[in-house]
């Protein structure tokens, strides 16, 4: 399992080789696809790039003041369509959840009235 800044980098490295290929990559490249909230430098792209290789989610060519030569490997492409399937099944349940919550509700206040109104009707 990857830290949100990996699979931030990860992700970067899948959008930028979509074509499955090698890309030649700027270090101020993928340092920019980061939030301001996690503040990456050059050494810490360095370990992350380091980790993702090997861990073999990606092929590094060579790294060179500051270039890149990356290409995600099949394992890394896995690991973010999982990540990616994994928010998107549980957003899809949120809406489940909320959906069946108002149904309920207004299930629950329909019968709720029906009942008011057949104890007012028989007294």
């Amino acid at each position: 399992m990857l830290d949100k800044r990996t699979t931030v980098l990860l992700d970067k490295i899948n959008d930028l080789c979509r074509e499955g290929s090698y890309k030649i990559v700027d270090e101020e490249e993928l340092i920019s696809c980061f939030p301001a909230r996690f503040q990456t430098d050059a050494d810490g792209l360095r370990h992350m790039l380091d980790y993702l290789s090997d861990h073999r989610y990606v092929d590094i060519k060579y790294a060179e003041d500051g270039v890149y030569c990356l290409c995600p490997l099949p394992e890394g492409r896995m690991y973010s369509e999982n990540a990616h399937q994994a928010r998107s099944d549980v957003l899809r349940r949120r809406r489940d959840i909320v959906l069946m919550t108002v149904i309920g509700a207004f299930v629950g206040a329909f019968a709720g009235s029906l009942v008011a109104w057949l104890i007012s009707a028989i007294l």
